[in-house]
């Protein structure tokens, strides 16, 4: 049966070239007498020809869709929250579910990192200075923007310990992650974020972690565009 349609097919565009090609000789014949524009309408002419031939021979939409399945995946309002989807981030499948790389890796945590700035508008930040340091509270209303933003400051935490760095090319990131050892952090996480307390053992530690809760704010308020910029130094 395929075989029959296939032949069917085939005979049916010959027989549209034939047409194509015989209406084409018509035309030029017509036009040799007008040397003018002979030329301009006889490209037009045989580009529309082309058009038309290529559309006679495509199979029919039926047809392209049995041949190639293209898989979809349409998560559930309740897996994927209320996050839309950003143009450097697949659709969440879950929450956190934003990165098909291993959580703990520098890939995740980009990921999460970048679906979080694509969502700043719905993330609220305070940051207080304190002795030696800073606290901050960084929540949203939104129960999958809140997920994220727990998941990105643990990730964020276990980094400073480890002294595994982030913004490698950002002075303020570079030189506070080469003091971490310095650095005393508590997360607490909060029913819609984290409250984070940032001290730091000696005054340039503290210089940097000021600046970092500054530059964070900003990743808040601006989104990707502040992410793109070096993070200010603050002196107080």
């Amino acid at each position: 049966m395929c075989l029959i349609e296939f032949g069917q097919f085939s005979h049916e565009t010959a027989l549209r070239r034939r047409k194509f090609a015989y209406a084409i000789r018509m035309v030029t014949t017509q036009l040799r007498t007008h040397s003018a524009s002979f030329t301009r309408t006889l490209a037009c002419t045989c580009a529309i020809s082309f058009v038309l031939v290529a559309a006679s021979c495509a199979p029919t939409a039926a047809s392209a869709t049995s041949a190639v399945a293209t898989p979809t995946t349409t998560p559930s309002s309740a897996a994927a929250g209320s996050l839309a989807s950003p143009a450097v981030c697949p659709v969440p499948r879950a929450p956190t579910s934003v990165s098909s790389a291993d959580r703990g890796t520098q890939p995740y945590d980009r990921d999460v990192w970048q679906t979080l700035l694509y969502h700043h508008a719905k993330i609220r930040r305070t940051v207080t200075m304190i002795d030696n340091g800073v606290s901050a509270v960084t929540e949203s209303d939104d129960p999958a923007v809140a997920t994220l933003i727990k998941d990105h400051a643990l990730a964020m935490r276990d980094r400073m310990v480890e002294g595994r760095q982030v913004r490698v090319w950002d002075p303020v990131f570079k030189e506070l992650f080469a003091r971490h050892t310095h650095v005393k952090l508590a997360v607490e996480l909060t029913e819609k974020g984290v409250r984070i307390v940032e001290t730091g053992d000696d005054a340039e530690t503290v210089r940097l972690l000021r600046s970092h809760a500054s530059g964070v704010s900003d990743f808040v308020r601006v989104g990707s565009a502040a992410a793109q910029r070096e993070t200010p130094y603050i002196n107080d």
